[in-house]
């Protein structure tokens, strides 16, 4: 196959992928925001784009072009950072996924490492089986499926994982040159965030805007490309086998007794 991106191959040659029985369409939702002194502003989406390309490759899928301009929320204000209100990405989310569907998609993964596109797609997905009957799945892939992924970053690596991910995602993507491990890699202590926001935070939600690049993502001696790029390996793994159980579940919720409203 020419390339994995949907964007990237012509009419013909997606017919035919779908003629032969590919399945998975896979939709990488990123964001557009400050990360921190050192990180790219395309982060979310950098990581996003890698983890679906990695997805497409081992799964036979295809990359769906990504959703890049969500909710930042916290980071707005920053130079860079272009937010959207969250409805505006259930509203893309969900119509994007259900034209995949209609052209003969049957796997759908919304992928999101960005914590403010978590509940939006969240509700999306439900929303979309709930409505339409259609199993759309959302993962988060930054998050850790088991013990072996979280020993990567333990301890003293912890600070660095999304900076060591997005280091990995760029020679995923075939970038490397436009950051580099030592480029990225030194030591910086974020300054103290209101007191009074912990306190609320310990028990509840409550809104706030960041004050310091630093409060997003601060730097961190101990970034790591090679532990980036076990991650992301490690983590397609854990998430190969569940293509075949989506194909089971469209089955068992075909046969369940309530079919919602519109049955």
């Amino acid at each position: 196959m020419r390339s994995r991106f949907l964007g990237e191959l012509t009419t013909p040659e997606v017919d035919a992928y779908l003629a032969r029985g590919g399945r998975l369409a896979v939709l990488p939702v990123g964001c557009v925001e400050m990360h921190g002194p050192h990180q790219p502003i395309g982060t979310d989406s950098i990581i996003a784009r890698a983890f679906a390309l990695r997805l497409a490759e081992r799964g036979d899928g295809l990359v769906l072009p990504a959703v890049h301009y969500t909710w930042a929320g916290s980071t707005d204000g920053f130079a860079g950072t272009l937010s959207i209100e969250p409805e505006l990405v259930q509203k893309v989310v969900e119509g994007v996924l259900l034209k995949a569907y209609r052209t003969g998609w049957r796997r759908l993964i919304a992928l999101s490492v960005h914590h403010g596109n978590h509940y939006p797609l969240y509700l999306t997905v439900r929303q979309i089986y709930e409505k339409h009957h259609i199993p759309a799945v959302y993962i988060n892939p930054l998050h850790p499926f088991d013990e072996e992924a979280e020993a990567l970053f333990a301890g003293e690596y912890g600070q660095s994982m999304e900076a060591s991910v997005v280091l990995a995602a760029l020679h995923v993507l075939g970038r490397p040159e436009l950051y580099s491990e030592d480029e990225m890699s030194y030591a910086d202590q974020a300054p103290p965030r209101p007191a009074s926001a912990a306190q609320i935070g310990r028990v509840g939600a409550v809104g706030a805007f960041m004050q310091d690049l630093r409060h997003h993502a601060c730097p961190s001696p101990y970034v790591s490309l090679r532990r980036g790029l076990d991650f992301i390996e490690h983590q397609v793994g854990r998430i190969l086998p569940i293509l075949e159980h989506i194909d089971r579940y469209i089955a068992d919720a075909a046969a369940q007794e309530n079919q919602g409203w519109w049955s």
